[in-house]
């Protein structure tokens, strides 16, 4: 079997151009908290461009956790707080006051095993993404 090409600027079999020679994701020294609770300790990461990261683990071990740091979701939740550390996606650290999270969210999505729909109809669901970044959309309920 042939092994697959890395993004790995050591050892890359892609362009070797300065795209690829800096991560595209930066994790430093990350602690996460859901209280006084951490749940993600000193976790420092790079993920280069065209490169395919999987986080395999117990549930319960912080792997959605660390994703949902990665588009600010957990901002949502009460008494959640990275402790320590940065992330960086492009060189822009993410909690930055500059950063949009609405614009970042955009960006950076996320597929949820479960679903999670809004309170609205299936159709009213599929279509808010659309809605919400301005596209006409014509009612067929």
């Amino acid at each position: 079997m042939q092994e697959a090409p890395t993004a790995n600027p050591e050892n890359s079999s892609l362009e070797n151009t300065e795209e690829y020679r800096e991560p595209a994701i930066r994790i430093k020294e990350l602690d996460f908290l859901y209280g006084n609770n951490q749940v993600i300790h000193n976790v420092t990461l790079d993920i280069f461009p065209k490169e395919i990261m999987a986080f395999i683990g117990p549930s319960g071990c912080g792997k959605s956790t660390l994703l949902r740091c990665l588009n600010r979701m957990n901002d949502l939740v009460d008494g959640a707080r990275i402790g320590k550390g940065s992330i960086e996606i492009h060189g822009v650290d993410l909690h930055d006051k500059s950063v949009d999270v609405i614009e970042l969210r955009k960006k950076v999505g996320m597929v949820f095993q479960k679903s999670n729909p809004f309170p609205k109809s299936i159709y009213q669901n599929v279509a808010y993404g659309l809605q919400i970044q301005g596209s006409k959309i014509k009612a067929y309920y």
